[in-house]
């Protein structure tokens, strides 16, 4: 057996030297950029269906142009909205108060249907009494023959 063997290493570089980071020329395909761009993919599709199946609701409008107002609010589309000058902050304005008339036209529509409904009954009402005094009136007549 012999001893332990002992290599003389010298080093192959005598200077190093350092460049200017480059911009990334392959596409990035490490686990998180791909997460990322799917999760970004599943998002934007999410969202479009979540649009239409608002658009669907009665005032669905109103809450797709609150939820634009607020996916633009650092830009200048709905930032001075709180002043009423951007025409999306305009066209939500009219939409609340479109669906105000709206909803005070539906209270007034219940009112008068309470009212037929009222008066229907009362119409029911008098309209048995005065079957029940025919009838009545009646029996008696034929009582006395």
């Amino acid at each position: 057996m012999s001893g332990p063997v002992k290599l003389d290493v010298q080093p192959a570089v005598s200077a190093v030297s350092v460049e200017v980071g480059r911009t990334r020329q392959t596409p990035d395909d490490g686990f998180g950029a791909m997460v990322a761009r799917g999760a970004g993919t599943a998002m934007r599709y999410v969202g479009l269906t979540a649009r239409a199946a608002i658009d669907a609701l009665p005032g669905g409008a109103l809450v797709n142009a609150v939820a634009d107002c607020v996916a633009d609010a650092v830009s200048p589309g709905c930032a001075d909205g709180l002043g009423g000058s951007s025409e999306k902050w305009q066209l939500l304005q009219a939409q609340e108060r479109l669906q105000e008339e709206g909803m005070a036209n539906s209270l007034r529509l219940l009112a008068l249907q309470r009212r037929m409904h009222q008066e229907s009954q009362t119409y029911t009402a008098v309209s048995n009494v005065m079957k029940a005094r025919h009838e009545l009136a009646k029996s008696a007549i034929n009582n006395i023959r």
